[in-house]
C-alpha cells in the first residue's frame, strides 16, 4: 500500500466485512433498475425500486401465516401500481412491468439461484503489511415454496430482504424489538402518531423475522435431525427459553400499548389524522400480537417435535437403496395376487409412471434441457450386420483387479466402513502385476455406485462389477461422518453384507444414543 494514502482503520475490522455484504444486498434491485432501458417498454419510465420494495412489504404482510401470497398475487398488485403511475399506457405492458419486478427480486435469469457477488476482505498482519483475499457475498431475496395444504406456490422474503431492503442490517431481533416498543410506547405518550405508525411498522417487520427464524429451525429438524442435532444439544434450549421468555414481555407490552392507542382513537380531542394513525398503529400492533401468540404456541411444541423427530428418524429402518428385481420382486408377486388386489398397487405404479399432475415448480430451463435432448434410438433402426462387427472391447476393469478387490473385501468383517477397506487395499498381498491404486479405486466405486447407482449406459455391467466385489446382497449406508483418509475425501461409508444386517447395525446405534457412537 502506497504511504502517501491513508484509510480509516474500519476497513481492517472484522465487521466492515459484513457492512459491505449488507450494503450489496440492494444491488439486484439497483441491476434492475439499471437494465429497464433494454426492455420493450423501458422508453416509458417507471420506479422500479419502489415497485420492488412494495413486492416484498406484500410478501411480508402476509409471511407466516395460512394466506401466503402468490407470484399471481404480487404480479397484479404491482400491475394496479404501474397503471396508476401510467394510466395512458396499456394494461399489458403494466404486466409486464410487475413480472419483471418480481423476476428480478427471484432472481430468475439465473434459475433462482443466489445472488453471488465477490466482496474484497482486508487485513494487517502481525507486520502490520496490508493482505487482501476475496469473499463470496450470497444472498436471495425472494424465494418460491410450495404450499401443500392449498396446492400453490407461494412467495416468502429472505432474512437478507427483510434486513436490507426495509432499513436494517445485522441485529439481534429481541433487543431491536423491545427497543423499538419502549420507543414507541415514548411518541404515543407524547402524541407523535406519525412517528409511532412507523415504530409500530418496524416492530412487525422484526416480528416476521422473529418468525422465520424459528420456522427454519423446527424444519431442518424434520427433514433431518443429524444436521442440527448439535445445535439442540447446546444453543437451541437456551434460545428457546430465551425467546419464551422475549415473546411474554411482548406480548404484555403489546397489550399495553394497544389500551394506550385505543385511549387516543377514544378521545374527542384527536382530530381526523390522529385517529386513523392511531387506527393504523393498533392494526399493525394486532397483528404483531397475534403472530408473537402464534409463535408462543410453536415455541411450547419445539420440544415435543424435536423428540417427536429424533424417535421417528432414529428408530426406522435403513432405507434400501438397491434396485429391486423388476421381473422377479415385482411383476411377478403382482400378476399373482387376485385381480381386486392388485389392482390399487397397479393404478398407484402407473400414475407415478405416467404423472399425470405436473410438479407445481415447473422450470422452463428444464423443458428447454429436455427438447434439445438428443433423439433416442428407436426399433426401427436396421441391425448392424454382423460383419462389419469389430472385435469386442475388452473390458472397463481387468477382471483380476476385480477379484483382487473382491478377496480385500472378504478379508474384513462386514459391517465396516469405507475407510477400512481402503485401509486393508493399502496393506493386502496383491498378486503381481495388479496395482494397489486400482484395487483401492474400484473398492471405492463399488462402494459409490451401491450407495447411489447412476443413470449410465452399460447399468447391468457397473450392477455386476459392485455386487462381484461387495457381494449380491450387499448394503450400503451414510451418517455424515467424514472420511479421514490420505488421497480421499467425502463421507465415511458403511457396508453391510445386507439389508438386515445394515438396518441391525442401525438400530444398534439409535439405541446406544448418538453420543456413544464408536467407530466401525
Amino acid at each position: 500500500m502506497s504511504d502517501r494514502g491513508t484509510v480509516g482503520r474500519a476497513v481492517f475490522d472484522g465487521a466492515f466485512g459484513e457492512r459491505v455484504r449488507a450494503l450489496l444486498r440492494v444491488r439486484p434491485v439497483a441491476d434492475a433498475a439499471d437494465n429497464v432501458a433494454r426492455q420493450s417498454w423501458g422508453a416509458n419510465w417507471y420506479d422500479v425500486s419502489t415497485l420492488a420494495l412494495a413486492a416484498i412489504d406484500s410478501v411480508i404482510a402476509r409471511q407466516g401465516f395460512d394466506d401466503e401470497v402468490t407470484y399471481d398475487d404480487v404480479v397484479t398488485g404491482l400491475r394496479a401500481l404501474a397503471g396508476t403511475a401510467r394510466p395512458e399506457r396499456p394494461d399489458e405492458e403494466h404486466g409486464q412491468v410487475a413480472q419483471y419486478v418480481v423476476d428480478a427480486l427471484l432472481n430468475r435469469k439465473e434459475r433462482e439461484a443466489p445472488y453471488r457477488y465477490p466482496t474484497s476482505v482486508f487485513s494487517r498482519d502481525e507486520g502490520g503489511a496490508v493482505r487482501h483475499r476475496e469473499v463470496p457475498a450470497e444472498f436471495r431475496l425472494l424465494t418460491e415454496h410450495e404450499d401443500h395444504a392449498r396446492g400453490v406456490n407461494v412467495l416468502r422474503a429472505s432474512t437478507d430482504a427483510i434486513n436490507a431492503l426495509v432499513g436494517g442490517l445485522e441485529f439481534d431481533v429481541e433487543d431491536e424489538q423491545a427497543a423499538i416498543e419502549l420507543m414507541l410506547a415514548r411518541q404515543l405518550e407524547r402524541g407523535a402518531f406519525g412517528q409511532a405508525e412507523k415504530a409500530a411498522e418496524r416492530s412487525r417487520l422484526l416480528s416476521v423475522r422473529y418468525a422465520d427464524e424459528l420456522r427454519t429451525l423446527l424444519a431442518d429438524t424434520a427433514r433431518d435431525i443429524r444436521t442440527v442435532v448439535d445445535q439442540w444439544a447446546d444453543q437451541v434450549p437456551k434460545q428457546l427459553e430465551r425467546n419464551r421468555s422475549h415473546l411474554e414481555d411482548r406480548l404484555a407490552a403489546e397489550a399495553r400499548l394497544l389500551e394506550h392507542v385505543r385511549g387516543a382513537l377514544d378521545s374527542p380531542d384527536n382530530g381526523v389524522s390522529v385517529a386513523g394513525a392511531a387506527a393504523r398503529i393498533a392494526g399493525l400492533l394486532e397483528e404483531c400480537r397475534h403472530r408473537h401468540t402464534e409463535l408462543h404456541g410453536r415455541l411450547v411444541s419445539a420440544r415435543t417435535i424435536f423428540l417427536d423427530e429424533q424417535t421417528r428418524q432414529s428408530f426406522r429402518p435403513a432405507a434400501g437403496l438397491r434396485n429391486p428385481n423388476i421381473t422377479d420382486d415385482v411383476f411377478l408377486p403382482l400378476l399373482s395376487l387376485p385381480a381386486d388386489v392388485a389392482l390399487e398397487p397397479a393404478e398407484t405404479f402407473a400414475m407415478l409412471i405416467a404423472g399425470p399432475q405436473v410438479p407445481r415448480m415447473v422450470r422452463l430451463a428444464d423443458l428447454i434441457d429436455d427438447l434439445l435432448a438428443p433423439r433416442r434410438g428407436t426399433a426401427l433402426e436396421e441391425p448392424v450386420p454382423d460383419e462389419e462387427l469389430g472385435a469386442p472391447e475388452p473390458p472397463a476393469v481387468p477382471r483380476e483387479v476385480l477379484e483382487a478387490a473382491a478377496e480385500v473385501v472378504d478379508a474384513v468383517e462386514l459391517p465396516a466402513r469405507l475407510s477400512a477397506l481402503l485401509t486393508a487395499a493399502r496393506s493386502a498381498d496383491l498378486p503381481a502385476g495388479i496395482e494397489r491404486d486400482a484395487v483401492e479405486r474400484i473398492i471405492a466405486l463399488a462402494v459409490l455406485w451401491s450407495y447411489a447407482p447412476e443413470s449410465v449406459e452399460d447399468f447391468s455391467t457397473a450392477t455386476d462389477a459392485a455386487a462381484q466385489v461387495l457381494g449380491p446382497t450387499a448394503a450400503v449406508d451414510a451418517d455424515g461422518t467424514p472420511l479421514n483418509l490420505a488421497g480421499w475425501s467425502g463421507d465415511d461409508l458403511i457396508i453391510a453384507a445386507d439389508e438386515e444386517a445394515l438396518a441391525s447395525w442401525a438400530m444398534t446405534f439409535s439405541v446406544a444414543g448418538h453420543n456413544d457412537r464408536k467407530p466401525l
